[in-house]
């Protein structure tokens, strides 16, 4: 390698002598630098420490060294003059020297000149350079970045040794919390067996791993435990001793974990080990997250975080990154207080993400205060609840009446957010106070005070904005749930709700304006005078006199209204019958559906065929129904391929991993929202593979990928020369076969000719989908395979072809990331994990913006819900009450979406999603149903009816006053009489159990195996009740359908000694109909 440099240096020698530069590079050769990949006439690469590079322009007269501008504070602290060359975006080579901006340099980087006059000044600048252990140096703008990153969600941060109460909240004082407890149970600890279980405590209460990392040492995990407890115990003594033994006890630990926990990895006993020195010895210790790692090294460095065989070298590199980040941190003035700040700033910078403040409405907040409410008075809810502890610093008060009108901000939110730990306050726009606030909540004290919102939070709304929004949530709302014809507001009322001083003229004109008629969808006001003053009182219609409009907000141009009805009644009632026509009704349209409506059959063999089509849905609520049945659970699957983070790896553990598993509402909620009609469509086929392709390499393949984009094709280099188009093929082992033959008889099925050729030829089915892939992360065209494999033996090359149809096309190509989280792989072919694919973002990019928007030709489609009062509501639905509210659909004024909490993907309910339950008032009153739920639905009673009865019967040519001589409507009517004065009218018996009678057989079939025990049911076997309803006395009738008969004292038992008859009651072998009969 050092003879390509010294030709190159000999050649300039030859054109002019430059005395400097031999001398140079006699200094250069007898560094520690090495030959570098880059070697040009005028510039020479060089590398050093780990991946640094250093470029000498041999140019006469040599004297000008590059390196790049994350080295510019050392060397101007070392006394070297450095000039800048920044990377121009848009400009030819980056605006600097072509060699300056290639893959072997600096790309585009910035970098810096330095000017050599002598050899000792370059021995002077290679000592600096080259100092053995010396700290990493940091890119500065990527320091920037992150602090900058930092600042955007804690804006009120200066420096952390100046604490920053929502800094410390969200990232500090939990972590603070979890070493005092940790330290406390470790000195409490009388056996290694305690220890565990100690440290096991605090690896749950903390959030910094994730559970499958440290799930084998739990109780219930695959872990040998008794095994690991010495381990754990080394590692703990080692954690509390000096920080120079942290990575030889951390790799010691790591064996350990491997040999323990079956399939055991090492990352999570990394994690494991790094989480105990960061609690234990937070000034040394240190805690990094793989992907934190990899993508912070890489952007700081200019390369990827080195590969070591040891643990302990991962360690001590990962020590010196987060050295240097705070060192970094504290040359800009942050003055990080420990390694904890360190580690949460990082954190901060890489992980947190925007969140939409317009998800929280009214309605969800007042539902979430329901579900605090239940979580206090029976513990309901407590897998979110219970996380938040006992409440402390802010409060914010509901716009119900209720016995406590004061709840703690951050269960509210972390409620509708599915959340367990957020920040409280007000810094940062989705802080828990400062979402309620912008939502139009009045944020209080623990006594209901007013609390001032802070001044220097931008992201706070204010003035007349606020007054509006308070103004509509605790007055016209509350005034509009009870039915009010009109509301009045006073100016000093609102004044003192808000805890507003001397606004009286800000409140009067936001109370009159035209903004306020429009966000509270009222019409102009009278007010009192004078006006503006503290009495001035403002009075609103709420409901419109004749000839009278109210104001109201455009609205969006949007989709029919959704149906959310619950059909109740006592049992036997039609409901089921009812909710299929109901069903049928609401998917075929008012006019197809009425020629069904007498026509049972007719009628239920369109609900069968709408439901296999997937138009209609039905499931049964029951006691043990959850959230993860109904919406979204995590479901374990055998599949163990994880790509990317090494941290997934834990995923697996047991042999399995747990997958989100969508439920039974987001299925048909996703089938409605993707449905088009009869329109053509204008969505991809969410069945259908996503195959990878490569064309060529960007750059310097651009014909072969220009060909295949042009001539709507996509081709393959693996296979060699054989034509794979005999059927035969269709098998991968006959593939395999074939090149072992004719090509090379050690092949394995992993050879990618082999491997490739399966996936192109027999996996690539027509109709699937292709992506062009343009590196590991962007893609430049998407299509659809609309041929079969071909061989095309002219090809100048990769033989091996398929015909696509293009669907979209961008040279400059889209980011993978967007749609797909993993690299793209660096295989020609081969298919995308479809549990990965967002297809929403991808339609997004390949068919446009408003791809994901239901289209305005879909089809309704229905859910039924069977039985919906006997599961818990709450539990069921989750945030997703908010959801059902009509206003609330996709593409309605106040769309609302929420993020699921184990998939993580954005979800909206349709609005040509209907919504039908069924609720026997048998079981449960409707007084007793989740009140979130009896806001969001119609109620519709279905009580016995004996005209119906006389319908069904007639269409069967049978007279219900007259079957066999049994009056059945008089039967009926009789019988729900009594029960309705012996008990309520929710018990009744319902027509549809006598609908099936032809004969008297078929009644006193009825009556004996349906009414009765039905009735001994009701009336928890007080069989003289039962014997009331069905008419039975002591008179000359005597017994109809059940009789009773005196118990004898049995022996060892006196007559009187329990005191009143004994009666044995038992239905009659035979009935007597004679009341009922014509």
């Amino acid at each position: 390698m050092w003879g390509e440099f010294e030709a190159r240096l000999e050649e300039n020698e030859q054109e002019r002598t430059a005395p400097l530069r031999s001398a140079l590079f006699d200094v250069i050769r007898s560094s520690a630098l090495r030959p570098g990949a880059g070697v040009t006439k005028k510039m020479l690469a060089f590398e050093f420490g780990e991946g640094d590079r250093l470029l000498w322009e041999i140019e006469h007269p040599g004297r000008n060294i590059f390196l790049h501008a994350k080295w510019q504070a050392l060397l101007a602290a070392s006394g070297f003059a450095c000039d800048a060359r920044p990377y121009q975006q848009g400009v030819k080579d980056g605006g600097r020297h072509s060699a300056l901006s290639r893959d072997w340099s600096f790309g585009e980087s910035d970098c810096l000149v330095v000017r050599i006059d002598d050899a000792d000044q370059l021995h002077r600048l290679l000592d600096t350079l080259l100092q053995p252990n010396s700290a990493l140096v940091l890119d500065p703008a990527a320091v920037t970045r992150w602090i900058d990153r930092l600042r955007h969600f804690f804006p009120t941060l200066d420096r952390f040794d100046r604490p920053d109460p929502d800094f410390d909240e969200g990232e500090r004082n939990y972590k603070l919390e979890v070493a005092l407890e940790l330290r406390t149970a470790i000195d409490q600890a009388s056996t290694d067996e305690k220890l565990a279980d100690a440290i096991h405590t605090a690896l749950v209460k903390s959030n910094l791993l994730q559970w499958r990392a440290y799930w084998p040492m739990s109780p219930k995990g695959d872990a040998d435990r008794e095994r690991l407890w010495p381990a754990l115990r080394a590692l703990v003594t080692a954690a509390l001793g000096s920080p120079d033994g942290f990575p030889d006890a951390l790799a010691t630990f790591v064996a350990a974990w491997v040999e323990a926990v079956p399939q055991g990895k090492p990352d999570p006993a990394r994690q494991i080990a790094e989480f105990m020195y960061l609690h234990l010895a937070p000034n040394d210790g240190i805690y990094i997250r793989h992907s934190v790692r990899q993508d912070f090294w890489q952007e700081a460095l200019g390369r990827r975080f080195p590969d070591h065989a040891s643990i302990a070298k991962t360690y001590r590199d990962e020590l010196r990154f987060m050295q240097a980040v705070r060192q970094a941190f504290e040359v800009r003035g942050l003055a990080p207080r420990d390694m904890i700040d360190v580690q949460g700033a990082l954190w901060v910078a890489h992980n947190y993400k925007e969140q939409d403040a317009a998800s929280i409405a009214r309605e969800g907040i007042e539902a979430a205060m329901d579900a605090y409410d239940s979580y206090r008075q029976a513990g309901e809810h407590g897998a979110i609840f219970d996380a938040f502890g006992d409440p402390r610093d802010y409060w914010v008060r509901s716009t119900l009446e209720r016995p406590n009108r004061v709840y703690p901000t951050k269960p509210i939110v972390g409620f509708l957010r599915s959340k367990t730990k957020l920040n409280g306050g007000w810094g940062q726009k989705d802080d828990a106070a400062a979402l309620l606030h912008n939502a139009g909540y009045i944020i209080v004290d623990s006594d209901d005070a007013p609390v001032t919102p802070p001044e220097r939070y931008e992201h706070l709304i204010r003035n007349a904005d606020r007054i509006r929004l308070c103004a509509r949530n605790y007055y016209v709302e509350p005034a509009r749930d009870k039915g009010a014809p009109e509301i009045s507001i006073r100016a000093g009322d609102l004044s003192r709700d808000m805890g507003l001083q001397d606004a009286f003229p800000a409140i009067c004109s936001a109370l009159g304006s035209v903004k306020f008629q429009q966000c509270a969808n009222v019409p102009a006001p009278k007010h009192t005078t004078p006006n503006p003053s503290s009495s001035t009182v403002f009075t609103y219609q709420l409901v419109a006199h004749e000839g009278q409009e109210t104001m109201t907000s455009e609205p969006m141009a949007g989709p029919s209204t959704a149906t959310n009805l619950i059909l109740y009644g006592p049992p036997g009632t039609g409901k089921t019958y009812a909710t299929a026509w109901e069903a049928v009704r609401l998917c075929l349209g008012d006019a197809a559906a009425a020629q069904l409506r007498h026509d049972r059959d007719s009628l239920m063999a369109e609900y069968r065929r709408l439901a296999g089509e997937g138009q209609i849905e039905f499931v049964t609520f029951h006691q043990s129904f959850s959230y993860e049945d109904f919406v979204e659970g995590l479901r374990p699957t055998t599949r163990t391929e994880l790509e990317g983070d090494q941290e997934q790896d834990v995923s697996a553990s047991g042999g399995f991993s747990l997958k989100p598993h969508a439920g039974v509402f987001k299925l048909i909620s996703e089938r409605a929202r993707l449905d088009t009609g009869d329109a053509p469509t204008h969505r991809l086929d969410r069945s259908r593979s996503i195959y990878k392709i490569a064309l060529g390499q960007r750059g310097n393949q651009e014909d072969r990928i220009k060909e295949g984009l042009d001539g709507a094709l996509i081709h393959l280099g693996w296979g060699g020369d054989i034509d794979w188009s005999d059927e035969r093929f269709d098998d991968f082992e006959e593939i395999r076969k074939e090149w072992n033959e004719k090509k090379d008889p050690d092949a394995s099925g992993k050879d990618p000719n082999i491997e490739m050729t399966y996936a192109f030829r027999s996996g690539l089915q027509i109709d699937d989908y292709v992506i062009i892939s343009d590196g590991r992360d962007s893609y430049r065209a998407f299509g659809q395979v609309t041929g079969e494999y071909r061989f095309d033996p002219d090809a100048s090359f990769h033989p091996h072809r398929r015909s696509v149809k293009w669907i979209w096309r961008d040279d400059e190509g889209a980011e993978r990331s967007a749609f797909y989280p993993r690299n793209f792989r660096r295989q020609s072919a081969y298919r995308l994990d479809p549990d990965e694919i967002d297809w929403d973002a991808l339609e997004t990019v390949v068919i446009g913006p408003n791809a994901e928007r239901p289209v305005a030709g879909a089809r309704p489609h229905v859910l039924v819900i069977d039985e919906i009062n006997r599961a818990n509501i709450s539990r069921v639905f989750g945030e997703l009450i908010t959801l059902l509210e009509v206003d609330k659909r996709l593409g309605c004024e106040n769309e609302v979406r929420v993020r699921l909490p184990y998939s993580g993907t954005s979800f909206g309910v349709p609005s040509n999603l209907h919504i039908i339950a069924t609720m026997n008032t048998a079981d449960r009153s409707i007084a007793l149903l989740d009140t979130a739920l009896r806001r969001r639905f119609t109620f519709r009673e279905l009580m016995p009816d004996t005209e119906a009865l006389r319908g069904a019967l007639a269409a069967k040519q049978i007279d219900a006053n007259n079957v066999d001589g049994i009056d059945l409507c008089k039967l009926m009517r009789t019988i729900n009489e009594r029960i309705e004065y012996l008990f309520d009218r929710e018990h009744q018996i319902g027509h549809a159990y006598f609908t099936g009678c032809r004969r008297r057989a078929d009644v006193e079939d009825v009556m004996r195996h349906k009414v009765i025990p039905l009735l001994a049911e009701y009336f928890y076997e007080d069989w003289s009740k039962v014997a009331a309803v069905l008419g039975e006395s002591d008179g000359p009738a005597g017994a109809r359908f059940i009789e009773a008969k005196g118990l004898s004292a049995p022996a060892g038992f006196t007559e009187d000694e329990f005191g009143g008859d004994k009666l044995r009651w038992s239905v009659k072998a035979s009935f007597d109909f004679s009341e009922f009969e014509i």
